[in-house]
C-alpha cells in the first residue's frame, strides 16, 4: 500500500520554537570550546606559560606522557602566540607524539590541526634554529596520527574535519590553498561554499585560510576588466595577503602584479597604477634597494620596463607641473610666454608615442612645490638636486631613436642620438648637480661614441624647436612638427625655416666603444688627466687646463701595476694594502693597512664623484660630514686635491692608486656569484643541493624520500631557490650543473654551512 508523504514542513517555525534552538545551538556551542577543560586543565596551562616564561622546562618530556598535558600544550600552542610559541620546535613536537603512543586523543589532534591551519606558512619562523622545516614536521606527524584514528561507526551530520582530511590529504600541502582556489572555480563554488563543503569551517581565520582568500582575489583579478577598481585590490594591498606564499619564491603579491601588468596594453589606468605603486613601489629606483629586490626583480626584465613606461606621463606630468607654478610663483613673465610651447613640445612626443621612458629630477625647492601642490598624489620617485639646480625641474626622455634632457629654465635643451649614459638611466646616482647633466652626461656620451654627434639649444622663442627639428634631420630622423607646436608657431615655422629635410639613412648608432666607462664613473687616471672640464654660465663644455703629462715610467706602471714584490714606486701596494707611509718622497711605497673600509669608501666616491662636495658624499655614503672631512685631511691627503668651490677629486696618486687596486682586486667572478647564491638558501635547499652535488642524477621521488621531505615540496624547491642551480634530466631525474657542483665544493670547504 502506497501512503502519500507526510507533510512536516510548516511554512513558518514560531518564535518560541527558533528562541528554543538558538539557546540549544549557543550552549552546544560552550559545551564544545570547553570539553576537556576543569581547574586542572587551567593549572596545566599556567604551569606550561611558567615554564615559557622562565625557559625552564625540566620534567617537560616525562609530563607530556599525561593525556591532560598533551591537551593543555596544544591548546597553548593553538591560542597563545606569546607563550604558546615559545615551546613550539620540531624537538618538543617530536617529544609530544613519542609520549603519547600508540596515537593523541581526537581533541588533542584537533588543536594540532588548529596549530597548523592557523599559521601555515608561518610554522617555519618558529623552527628557524632547525634545518628541516617545521611545518612540513607537523604535516608529517598529522598525517600519520590520520591514519591512527578509529573509524567512527556513526558519521556526524557536519563536515568533520578530521574524516575530511583522511579522504583529501592534500589540503595538508603548502600548495592546497591555490588547489582548493582552483576546484571551488571549476565546481562553480563560491569561497565560503568550499569552505564548508571541506569541514574547513572554523579552521579559516588564520594564515591557511587568508592564503586561500587571497588566491581566490587572484582569480577575481584575472576577470576584472583593465583599469576597474574592485574590492579585493584592497585586500591584495594587505601586508599579511601580499607576502603570502604562491609558487616557489613568488608570493600572491607577485603574482597579482604579473596578472596586472600582462593584461594591460598600453595604460593602466589611474587605478591600478595607484595600486601597483602602493604595493611594490615605483620601480624606478636602484636595483639594490630592498624594494625593488623583494617586489620588481622576481617580476623580470620586461615587465619593469613596460611599468617605467607607464610612469613616463606621471613624471611629465610633474615636470610640467613644476615648471608652471615657478612661473607663477616667480611672477616670471618670460618663462609664463614659454611655457606653453615647452608644454606642447613634450605632450605631442608622448600623443606621438615617443617617450618609452623617462627619469625625473627635481631641485628641493621645485619638490617642495609639486608636493604643496599636489600632496599625497605624488608617488613617482625621482633624483634631487641641489646648488644652482634647486629651483629648478629637468627630466630625461628616452625617445628610441633619440634622447632629450629637457630643464624648466635657464637650462639648455640637450639632444642626444643615443643613450648618454648610465648616470642618468640606471637609477643607481639619485642626486645630481649642474656639472653631472652639462659636463659628465656629455663627456660620457663623447667616450662612448666618440663618433656620434650630440648638441644643445637655448630656449630661444620661436627657434630652439626649429634646431631641434633640424638636428634630428640631419640625422635622418623626421618628427610631424605640426603635433609639436601649436598652430600659431607651426605657421612661423613654415613661413621662416621650412620643413627641415630629413636625411634619406639614419645616421648608425655604433655600439658603445670597448672599454669605456657607464656614466657616472670616472674614467682611469690617463683619461682623467685629458678630460677635465669646466662649465659656463650657458652650461656650455670646454676644455679646461690639462695636467702635467704622466711620466713614461708612472704611465707603464699604469698600465701593468707591478703588485708582486709586494711594493709598487708612486702607487699603492694593493696586495698587502695602504697603512703606513714609510717614505715620504716621491716615490712613496704604502701598505694597505693604513686605510680602513671607510677610507676606501670615501676614496671610491670621490673617484666616482669628482668634484662633489662634502655633504653630497655623506648623503650618499650616509656617513656624517665631519668623518669624511677627517679622513679627507688625514689618512687620504695625498690622494685627494680640493677645488676653489670647495669640491673634492682625485689627485694623481689618487687616481694611480685606485687604478691599481681595481687592476688587482677586478669584479665578482660569476663563481663568486653562484657562492653567494648558495650562501643565501635555506637550510632546506642547501640540504638538496649536496645530495645532487654527490650524486650523477637523482630521481625525484626517490630523492624526496631520502632527505626527508615530501616530493611535492622538493618539486617546489628545484623549480624555485634551485632554479638554474640544477637541471632536470629525463624520466624525473635532476643534477646539479657543474657550477653549482663546483661552487658547493668551494663553499663546504669555506665550512659556511
Amino acid at each position: 500500500m502506497r501512503l502519500p508523504p507526510v507533510e512536516n514542513r510548516p511554512a513558518e517555525w514560531p518564535s518560541s520554537v527558533i528562541d528554543v534552538w538558538t539557546r540549544l545551538k549557543e550552549e552546544a556551542a560552550r559545551m564544545e570550546s570547553a570539553a576537556g577543560n576543569s581547574d586542572a586543565f587551567e593549572r596545566m596551562i599556567q604551569r606550561f606559560r611558567e615554564m615559557a616564561r622562565t625557559g625552564r622546562v625540566d620534567g617537560l618530556v616525562a609530563l607530556l606522557k599525561r593525556r591532560m598535558a598533551a591537551r593543555a600544550l596544544t591548546s597553548l600552542w593553538a591560542t597563545d602566540r606569546d607563550y604558546g610559541l615559545r615551546l613550539l620546535n620540531d624537538r618538543i613536537l617530536d617529544a609530544l607524539i613519542e609520549a603519547q603512543q600508540p596515537r593523541l586523543t581526537r581533541l588533542t589532534l584537533v588543536q594540532l590541526l588548529q596549530l597548523y591551519f592557523g599559521l601555515f606558512d608561518e610554522l617555519d619562523a618558529c623552527g628557524k634554529q632547525s634545518e628541516t622545516s617545521l611545518r612540513h614536521v607537523l604535516q608529517g606527524h598529522i598525517e600519520e596520527q590520520l591514519t591512527r584514528l578509529p573509524v567512527r561507526r556513526q558519521q556526524s551530520i557536519r563536515k568533520d574535519i578530521i574524516s575530511v582530511l583522511g579522504e583529501h590529504p592534500w589540503l595538508l600541502e603548502l600548495d592546497a590553498p591555490l588547489r582548493l582556489v582552483q576546484l571551488a572555480r571549476s565546481e562553480g563554488r563560491d569561497f565560503n561554499d568550499a569552505i564548508s563543503a571541506y569541514g574547513l569551517d572554523g579552521f579559516d581565520g588564520g594564515r591557511y585560510g587568508d592564503i586561500c582568500r587571497a588566491h581566490y582575489y587572484l582569480e577575481t583579478l584575472r576577470s576584472l576588466y583593465p583599469g576597474k577598481h574592485d574590492p579585493v585590490l584592497d585586500e591584495l594591498l594587505k601586508p599579511s595577503v601580499a607576502k603570502a606564499p604562491y609558487q616557489g619564491e613568488k608570493r600572491i603579491g607577485h603574482a597579482a602584479l604579473e596578472i596586472m601588468i600582462d593584461r594591460v596594453a598600453d595604460e593602466p589606468g589611474d587605478v591600478w597604477q595607484n595600486f601597483i605603486i602602493s604595493l611594490a613601489g615605483d620601480p624606478r629606483i636602484a636595483n639594490s634597494a630592498p624594494s625593488y629586490r623583494e617586489w620588481w626583480q622576481p617580476l623580470g626584465a620586461e615587465r619593469i620596463a613596460k611599468v617605467r613606461g607607464w610612469l613616463s606621463r606621471e613624471d611629465l606630468r610633474l615636470f610640467l607641473q613644476a615648471v608652471e607654478q615657478y612661473g607663477i610663483e616667480g611672477d616670471n613673465d618670460d618663462l609664463q610666454r614659454m611655457f606653453p610651447a615647452r608644454k606642447l613640445f613634450l605632450e605631442g612626443l608622448f600623443k606621438l608615442k615617443l617617450i618609452r621612458n623617462t627619469r625625473l629630477l627635481l631641485g628641493h625647492r621645485a619638490e617642495s612645490s609639486v608636493r604643496r601642490i599636489l600632496g599625497k598624489e605624488v608617488r613617482t620617485s625621482f633624483a634631487k638636486m641641489d646648488g644652482g639646480l634647486a629651483d629648478k625641474a629637468v627630466i630625461y626622455l628616452d625617445c628610441g631613436d633619440f634622447h632629450l634632457v629637457e630643464g624648466s629654465h635657464s637650462f639648455k635643451i640637450w639632444v642626444y642620438l643615443a643613450p648618454p649614459g648610465e648616470l642618468l638611466t640606471s637609477y643607481q646616482r639619485t642626486s645630481f648637480s649642474h656639472a653631472d647633466l652639462t659636463n659628465k652626461v656629455p663627456a660620457d656620451y663623447q667616450r662612448a661614441y666618440p663618433s656620434l654627434p650630440y648638441d644643445a639649444f637655448v630656449h630661444n622663442p620661436n627657434t630652439w624647436q626649429h634646431k631641434v627639428f633640424s638636428f634630428l634631420a640631419d640625422n635622418g630622423i623626421g618628427l610631424d612638427m605640426e603635433q609639436l607646436l601649436s598652430a600659431t608657431d607651426y605657421r612661423q615655422q613654415l613661413q621662416r625655416y621650412g620643413i627641415p629635410t630629413v636625411k634619406p639613412s639614419r645616421t648608425p648608432i655604433p655600439a658603445a666603444r670597448p672599454g669605456s666607462t657607464p656614466a657616472g664613473f670616472r674614467p682611469t687616471a690617463k683619461q682623467a688627466a685629458s678630460e677635465a672640464r669646466q662649465v659656463d654660465e650657458a652650461g656650455s663644455v670646454r676644455p679646461r687646463h690639462r695636467p702635467a703629462p704622466i711620466a713614461p715610467g708612472v704611465s707603464s706602471q699604469l698600465e701593468r701595476p707591478a703588485l708582486t714584490d709586494g711594493s709598487l714606486d708612486g702607487v699603492a701596494n694593493v696586495s698587502t694594502g695602504i697603512t703606513s707611509r714609510t717614505n715620504r718622497s716621491s716615490s712613496r711605497q704604502y701598505t694597505r693597512d693604513a686605510l680602513t673600509v671607510q677610507d676606501h669608501a670615501i676614496l671610491k666616491y670621490f673617484e666616482v664623484n669628482g668634484g662633489d662636495r662634502v655633504r653630497y658624499a655623506a648623503s650618499i655614503l650616509e656617513l656624517e660630514p665631519r668623518e669624511i672631512n677627517a679622513a679627507l685631511h688625514g689618512a687620504l691627503r695625498r690622494f685627494v686635491v680640493q677645488d676653489a668651490t670647495h669640491g673634492w677629486s682625485l689627485s694623481r696618486e689618487g687616481l694611480r692608486y685606485c687604478e691599481a687596486l681595481q687592476a688587482s682586486e677586478g669584479h665578482p667572478s660569476h663563481d663568486q656569484e653562484v657562492l653567494q647564491r648558495i650562501s643565501d638558501l635555506t637550510a632546506v635547499a642547501r640540504r638538496v643541493l649536496r645530495k645532487l652535488s654527490g650524486a650523477p642524477a637523482s630521481e625525484l621521488r626517490l630523492m624526496a624520500e631520502e632527505l626527508g621531505v615530501r616530493a611535492a615540496e622538493l618539486d617546489l624547491i628545484l623549480k624555485g631557490s634551485l632554479k638554474g642551480l640544477c637541471i632536470e634530466q629525463p624520466k624525473g631525474f635532476w643534477s646539479a650543473t657543474p657550477e653549482a657542483q663546483a661552487a658547493f665544493d668551494q663553499y663546504d670547504q669555506q665550512e659556511l654551512i
